[in-house]
């Protein structure tokens, strides 16, 4: 079990979290919504070790983080990207990481630059390296909100048949759509300090989950409505 437990954060006079607590079953996929500013960014922050905090993080082990932007480095190709965060022998490494680019439907980039991507690709990118690593925990801020909205369904598609999403997932995101395809679990957060205003369980598998199934309305209008 990965817990946050009684996470403090202050910004200046500002107090984001105060008191904080979530427990995180393994290998399952909690969608972190909210709006605007209410402390999102800051907790999968938190847990990566970024920035100052009281409480504690346990259990979380590894962590991958796929930042908003992709953080690419330029004067690597797309394939050198992907293969700077693994281990073992070179072309094991090589063929581990062009897997990853082929899951996410962009091996043929594998020898560009990120400067001859599009945003959308470098996006991919980010998302192909952290699936390459294999981190015990995957903390994902707005991975997506660069693609179009089909590219953005066939990466999930492709993301939760490679097995992603069976790691424990914090996962960040403005979109509904998005979460009800990913998630086991969403949590809307929101107030100030910032708490959980809403904690719900989706039904399983995710992999052949159908968006318009009842259970999953209902979801998506609770969540809409914490969200107005």
């Amino acid at each position: 079990m990965a817990a946050i437990s009684e996470l403090g954060v202050k910004y200046g006079d500002r107090v984001v979290f105060e008191n904080f607590s979530l427990e995180i079953s393994p290998h399952t996929t909690v969608c972190v919504m909210g709006r605007s500013g209410c402390g999102k960014s800051t907790l999968l922050n938190c847990v990566a070790g970024l920035i100052p905090h009281t409480g504690r993080t346990e259990g979380f082990g590894a962590c991958g983080y796929v930042f908003q932007d992709s953080r690419l480095i330029p004067s690597m190709t797309v394939l050198s990207n992907v293969a700077y965060v693994l281990n073992g022998e070179k072309e094991d490494v090589k063929r581990r990481a062009q897997k990853a680019l082929e899951e996410m439907g962009i091996g043929h980039l594998a020898h560009k630059y990120p400067t001859r991507i599009s945003g959308g690709e470098a996006s991919r990118v980010s998302l192909a390296r952290s699936l390459a690593y294999g981190a015990q925990t995957l903390l994902l801020d707005e991975p997506f909100r660069a693609l179009d909205i089909g590219i953005k369904r066939g990466v999930i598609s492709n993301l939760v048949q490679a097995g992603m999403f069976g790691a424990t997932v914090l996962f960040v995101t403005h979109d509904v759509e998005e979460a009800l395809m990913c998630a086991d679990r969403i949590i809307v957060l929101g107030g100030s300090p910032c708490g959980i205003m809403l904690d719900i369980a989706l039904p399983s598998p995710r992999n052949g989950r159908r968006v318009d199934e009842k259970e999953i309305n209902r979801a998506r209008e609770r969540v809409i409505e914490m969200l107005s």
